[in-house]
């Protein structure tokens, strides 16, 4: 038996809400297999940062991954969009790279609650193939993420966004008390967070309840804080929060949201919160989709139900 029954890859130790929070998940959900803590190891962009009570790894050494997988029985890609390349094929390549290198060392991978696509370059979508193909089970949190590992020849499983698994850690929702509306956006190209910025401006809504901006990284920050100083963005406060009770400060409560990010939606249905969301991708449009939540279509109107 090797040292650690589990080594998590994903989007870790990046500061993003999101993903820390899939980690947390993952993590959660492998001690309900019966897996100690003690047996369990991160691969994290931060290390020192790490707050999961873990081991941690540095994702980008080399070395240190190697070894780590050595004495691995399981490499767990947790969940999250690992395999797309709308911005570049960089997130396919590494992880495809991983799975490659789990396999020379003996080591098992599953896949857990993956967002698939989009895959538009040939490399990024062979990439992909190649590393689920190698995966000894993979599910999705997706309709077309299922959809296109079919078409790939991979068989995978639906399931719900790993986050939700920390629901038991969260209390019952609290009623809208009109305190705050949040708001999110995030970077993407095409212009979409600079026209959802005009309708958030335009379309009234601090009428109906003070804005709080939310970020979910720093990345998100930096551009809301920007919209905000140059009159893009209504003027609000901006909260990073950093982990579950800090997100649940923001939207216990909460008059309703509106925004871009997919965790900041899976957030919104946690806690009770009407939300209004941006299909900037398709994983967000299936899961608005799935659990009832409003749709921008594009105009200056921001309502929830």
């Amino acid at each position: 038996m090797r040292p650690y029954a589990a080594v998590l890859a994903g989007y870790y130790g990046f500061g993003n809400l999101g993903d820390d929070l899939l980690a947390e998940a993952t993590v959660e959900m492998l001690s309900r297999e019966g897996i100690n803590r003690s047996r369990m190891a991160v691969l994290s962009n931060d290390p020192a940062g790490s707050r999961l009570g873990i081991r941690a790894v540095n994702r980008w050494s080399p070395r240190e991954v190697w070894n780590i997988l050595g004495l691995s029985e399981t490499l767990v890609l947790g969940g999250g969009g690992l395999f797309q390349d709308a911005t570049s094929t960089r997130s396919c390549l590494y992880y495809w790279s991983l799975v490659k290198a789990a396999r020379l060392r003996g080591v098992n991978v599953r896949a857990e609650g993956q967002s698939v696509g989009p895959l538009s370059t040939l490399i990024g979508r062979a990439a992909a193939r190649n590393a689920l193909r190698s995966c000894r089970s993979v599910t999705v949190r997706d309709v077309p993420s299922q959809r296109l590992c079919s078409e790939m020849g991979v068989s995978a499983a639906l399931t719900r966004d790993l986050v939700f698994i920390l629901n038991d850690k969260i209390s019952a929702p609290i009623p809208a008390s009109n305190a705050k509306f949040l708001i999110n956006l995030r970077p993407w190209p095409g212009g979409l967070p600079m026209r959802f910025a005009n309708s958030v401006r335009d379309g009234g809504i601090s009428a109906y309840a003070p804005l709080l901006g939310v970020a979910m990284s720093d990345e998100d920050e930096a551009l809301m804080s920007r919209l905000v100083k140059v009159g893009d963005l209504p003027p609000m406060p901006i909260e990073h929060p950093r982990d579950l009770s800090e997100a649940a400060a923001l939207w216990s409560g909460a008059a309703g949201a509106a925004g871009m990010r997919l965790h900041f939606a899976v957030l919104s249905v946690m806690f009770g919160v009407g939300a209004l969301v941006v299909p900037y991708d398709p994983k967000v449009t299936a899961f608005a989709e799935e659990n009832g939540l409003a749709v921008w279509g594009g105009g200056i109107g921001i309502s929830v139900r």
